[in-house]
């Protein structure tokens, strides 16, 4: 297999991303304090105390998974210093909690019952929400038999906005140890019985188990490397078996886990490692209008068209076979260069296999757009994208309802779907000279919605069955996705008499308590209203004089579960 043509031109993208972390992070560094830290949560049992080494057995752990990071980020031209833990005056900041049971009431599954204790002890102090959480947990134990038994929770979960990952802890776990190659471990854990190795190699798999956590925690994915990335001396951290291959060489082991390219592409753009601020809320418009894969150059390209309100630096494909393990995925990268295509060079398919591809489109602010698509590969040559499986794309959608001869707002939808495939910009309500407008159309100055992203005249692309907008089984044209909480704010520069809107729940929003529509000018309330499942409220109001138009949705349950707002035929006349 070919070396990936475009590396040199990620390791180029990769260097202006830190030319430009340096830049947007100097005010911070200057004072000396960090934007973004990654705090550290140690959970232990109500019958344990903690040992007497625990704090300098945890700081080398700490600094050691930093340096790791800091050294595999640097070899492909991103400079760091590494993964930014939370300290005070005395070094790295531990947050204490000890739990409300004994170790052995505490499983593998437990992890959601961690969670709670620790955010309701450490509340407000560390929101879930809005920081990156490492859980590091002392739940494990020796049977009669000198085996250490680990029964910690094990996970990781996260993007740029927030996340969390759970590791266990013993008092073996210590980076100054991977040199042991004497001293003999039997442990059992979740996928291995009475496992039997040096103290080196245990510790391989066990700090290998954070810093591959610490890797979801960051947003990544599993990835196997681009095909032939790793030799027989190196193997991905985030693929099968990786995270057991930590610095291996320290022991004599024969391979270690090094970051893929992928990885590191990804990882370049996240706050806690350019230290921007966090995308806390769901601000850019994003759709796929168009998936396509076809054979060229003896090779196989994926081509990914789209309408972004903020164009991505990059595209990393994953792809396995849906009947292997995900940790299998190859991944393929490609900078993007044009405002609304990509073509990423791709491994062949084999024949008549479904393969799962994610599509991973990476922002400078580190947030990921991401789309799931289940293809197959005919002996012919043709491809087949496999209907309603992941998230929507226009051209797949278009073939799905042209052959659904049963749905009675078919023509509803496929204006809708081929309006989507233009390229047109919004359009700007200062200079426009028709007398009539669908706000849907214009340029917003400021959107936000509480799942996904703003989207204009569509629901949302999570789905096929989510992405029309639809209400009382009628398909509207035009709208906005207001998933409370949400907010689209709109220069109006007083030329605008009047507003008519509908406001409305999408049908199967199961919200009896409703969603409260607010329609704002010049940040005064002009009207609101609360609207139920199955019921519409139009808004008919005089907005001579407005400057600043605010549309909002605010949820009234205390969550925004299932809060499927929506604004229908947004009308402004002059």
């Amino acid at each position: 297999m070919k070396r990936q043509p475009n590396f040199l031109w990620i390791m180029l993208s990769i260097l202006l991303l830190t030319l430009n972390q340096f830049a947007q992070g100097a005010i911070s560094k200057n004072k000396n304090k960090l934007l973004h830290t990654v705090k550290v949560v140690y959970f232990y049992p109500a019958d344990k105390k903690l040992s007497s080494d625990w704090k300098n057995r945890l700081d080398r752990t700490l600094k050691d998974i930093s340096s790791y990071y800091k050294t595999e980020l640097g070899n492909s031209g991103f400079k760091s210093d590494g993964i930014s833990f939370e300290t005070d005056d005395s070094g790295y900041r531990y947050h204490l909690v000890q739990g409300a049971k004994s170790s052995n009431d505490y499983t593998i599954n437990s992890g959601r019952e961690i969670e709670n204790e620790i955010f309701e002890k450490l509340a407000p102090a560390i929101n879930p929400n809005t920081e990156h959480i490492l859980v590091i947990n002392a739940l494990s134990h020796k049977d009669e038999n000198g085996t250490y038994i680990f029964h910690s929770p094990y996970y990781g979960k996260g993007s740029a906005s927030s996340g969390l990952c759970m590791v266990a802890d013993c008092d073996l776990l210590d980076p100054a140890l991977l040199t042991d190659a004497s001293t003999k471990i039997t442990f059992t854990e979740m996928f291995a019985t009475n496992k039997a190795c040096t103290v080196g190699e245990f510790n391989s798999w066990y700090l290998g188990g954070i810093a591959h956590e610490m890797g979801h925690l960051f947003g990544l994915p599993h990835d196997h490397g681009f095909p032939n990335e790793f030799n027989s001396k190196t193997i991905s951290l985030m693929g099968e078996y990786g995270s057991r291959h930590y610095k291996d060489e320290k022991w004599g082991g024969l391979k270690s886990a090094k970051f893929s390219k992928a990885s590191v592409f990804q990882l370049s753009s996240h706050p806690i490692f350019t230290q921007r601020p966090k995308p806390i809320q769901q601000k850019n418009e994003f759709l796929l209008q168009s998936f396509k894969l076809f054979q060229a150059e003896n090779t196989t390209k994926l081509k990914l068209q789209y309408r972004a309100g903020t164009v991505p630096y990059g595209v990393v494909a994953l792809i396995h076979p849906y009947n292997t393990s995900e940790y299998l995925s190859n991944s393929f990268t490609a900078v993007v260069n044009q405002s609304n295509s990509v073509e990423i060079d791709i491994a062949p398919f084999e024949g008549n296999i479904p393969y799962e591809i994610r599509m991973l489109f990476l922002f400078h602010n580190g947030s990921v757009k991401e789309y799931r698509k289940m293809v197959s590969h005919s002996n012919e040559g043709d491809f087949l994208t496999i209907n309603n499986f992941g998230q929507a794309t226009v051209n797949d959608l278009i073939r799905v309802v042209e052959n659904d001869s049963l749905d009675n707002q078919k023509q509803a939808k496929l204006s809708v779907l081929n309006q989507l495939l233009q390229d047109d910009q919004p359009i700007n309500l200062k200079t426009i000279k028709k007398d009539s407008i669908f706000l849907s159309d214009a340029a917003w100055e400021e959107a936000y919605v509480g799942w996904e992203n703003p989207a204009r005249n569509y629901y949302t692309a999570e789905s096929n069955a989510l992405f029309f907008l639809e209400n009382s089984a009628k398909v509207y044209r035009k709208g906005l996705y207001a998933h409370a909480p949400s907010l689209y704010k709109y220069k109006l520069a007083k030329k605008w008499r009047q507003l008519k809107i509908i406001a409305a729940l999408r049908d199967g929003a199961q919200k009896p308590e409703g969603i409260q529509f607010i329609i704002r000018g010049n940040g005064k309330i002009l009207s609101s209203h609360n609207v139920k499942p199955n019921e519409q409220h139009l808004f008919d109001l005089d907005i001579t004089g407005v400057d600043d138009l605010e549309l909002l949705t605010q949820d009234q349950s205390g969550n925004n579960f299932n809060a499927w707002s929506m604004w229908c035929n947004p009308y402004l006349i002059k």
